[in-house]
């Protein structure tokens, strides 16, 4: 009979293959990498979704700021020049110029300490990024025609392709593309905000917002007037 001699002090072990090893590091690699560019792709896709958000919210409160100075703006009799309604509608981006009453939660109207009635200025610029801006400045309306309008800019929407302005022209019975008559309201005016690049077949900005804002469709006389530079707010009728 023979008997297997057991030598003490020597063990077996069960290890891994240097194949092994690099196989579990190249599926776990891959696992890895998997999982990875899904976090990646939900990054993006929440950076995404916040920057629409966002651009709506800021294009909601931009038409929400013009509705309510349109819809507030005011002309004396007596002194139409001062409160002249100057549009230039040249080219896809234009610009708009009117007197105001405007309500205390106005934005800027800290700013003004108590005085209502303003001239607004809403004007295409450029911005720090490269794209352009429309850009609304405030002034009192007693102020020179050129003061400085670098003081306090409410930026209403970046990165615009197109700021169009059409009047409501009640003998024709249509929205006109231009509005003359400077001493004078227009019944309505059709805004139009464009973002984004335009497509080159249809040549026109991949979104588009368009709201129609009534003005008031009273004017102060100069009998009203008094000689003041107006009312403290609202309208007179």
């Amino acid at each position: 009979m023979n008997v297997k001699e057991i030598r003490p002090g020597r063990r077996s072990y069960a290890g891994f293959t240097l194949i092994e090893v690099m196989v579990a590091t190249f599926v776990f690699a891959i696992v890895l990498a998997s999982l990875f560019g899904t976090w990646r792709v939900i990054a993006q896709s929440t950076e995404k979704a916040l920057r629409v958000a966002s651009e709506a919210q800021r294009t909601r409160l931009a038409l929400q700021a013009l509705e309510s100075a349109l819809g507030s703006a005011q002309l004396f009799q007596a002194n139409a020049k001062l409160y002249s309604f100057v549009a230039d509608t040249s080219g896809d981006l234009q610009a708009l110029s009117f007197v105001a009453t405007l309500p205390d939660s106005f934005p800027g109207s800290g700013f003004f300490a108590g005085q209502r009635l303003r001239r607004l200025d809403v004007r295409p610029l450029p911005s720090e990024e490269g794209g352009i801006d429309l850009v609304l400045f405030q002034r009192s309306v007693l102020a020179p025609e050129d003061v400085d309008l670098d003081g306090h800019p409410l930026v209403l929407a970046r990165n615009i392709s197109l700021f169009q302005l059409e009047f409501w022209d009640r003998q024709r019975n249509e929205f006109a593309p231009e509005w003359l008559r400077t001493n004078a309201l227009p019944p309505a005016v059709r805004l139009t905000l464009g973002f984004g690049g335009s497509s080159r077949a249809a040549r026109r900005p991949a979104e588009l917002v368009t709201r129609i804002v009534r003005l008031p469709d009273n004017v102060v006389g100069a009998d009203l007037q008094g000689g003041a530079a107006g009312p403290s707010g609202g309208n007179v009728r």
